[in-house]
């Protein structure tokens, strides 16, 4: 059975503007230069999302990066409630199912977390498992993706990898997973996505299976 692995932030949900606002809120609060575009994010977002922060202007002189992520967090939460689905997405988790395949996520998102969004954006259905990590500070997922593929005795080769940022594709391609495409409507731009790899879309109804 082929298996699809989804990855959440930017790819299923649709976050972006959630993000965008709660980072100018918090650089305000800060006395920080705040006036970032929807381009200016996607263009400069990035994983480790705290070098993303350090883009941004933020040292951790007096506060830490940790204190920063749950201010991030408690203010997404409080916003959550007004984001929907990616643009074509739910046609194409479907399209997945009705061929047969096995639906996976692997996200960057905290486990518990992950699991009420996406019941609450009625997708878990669709997905066989859904794991994301054990904190709040949005690292790498390679580590747990490499402990998934190692349990799960699932080919690589019958695998197929669906993310939004070049982290997706260090991920795909860490766990052995050489097919995968990137849709450049979630977090990191055309721009930054096609810089590290030719396997790029625009929309989620270009990805074919």
């Amino acid at each position: 059975m082929k298996t699809i692995i989804w990855d959440y932030n930017g790819t299923i949900i649709d976050d972006m503007e959630l993000c965008l606002n709660v980072e100018r809120f918090m650089l305000r609060e800060r006395g920080m230069f705040s006036e970032y575009t929807m381009d200016d994010y996607r263009d400069l977002f990035c994983f480790p999302v705290i070098d993303y922060y350090k883009k941004l202007g933020y040292t951790f002189e007096q506060e830490t990066y940790e204190e920063v992520s749950v201010e991030f967090n408690r203010l997404y939460d409080m916003g959550f409630d007004k984001c929907g689905l990616v643009d074509g997405v739910l046609d194409k988790i479907k399209e997945s199912c009705e061929k047969g395949y096995r639906n996976v996520i692997l996200s960057a998102c905290r486990h518990d977390k992950l699991d009420y969004q996406t019941k609450a954006l009625d997708v878990a259905k669709y997905f066989e498992e859904i794991m994301g990590i054990d904190n709040d500070l949005a690292g790498s997922k390679i580590q747990m993706a490499k402990r998934w593929m190692a349990a799960s005795g699932i080919n690589p080769d019958d695998c197929m990898f669906i993310g939004d940022s070049i982290h997706d594709m260090e991920t795909s391609l860490a766990i052995g997973v050489k097919k995968y495409t990137l849709v450049a409507c979630g977090h990191q731009s055309y721009r930054v996505l096609r810089e590290a790899t030719e396997h790029v879309v625009h929309t989620m109804n270009e990805v074919t299976f």
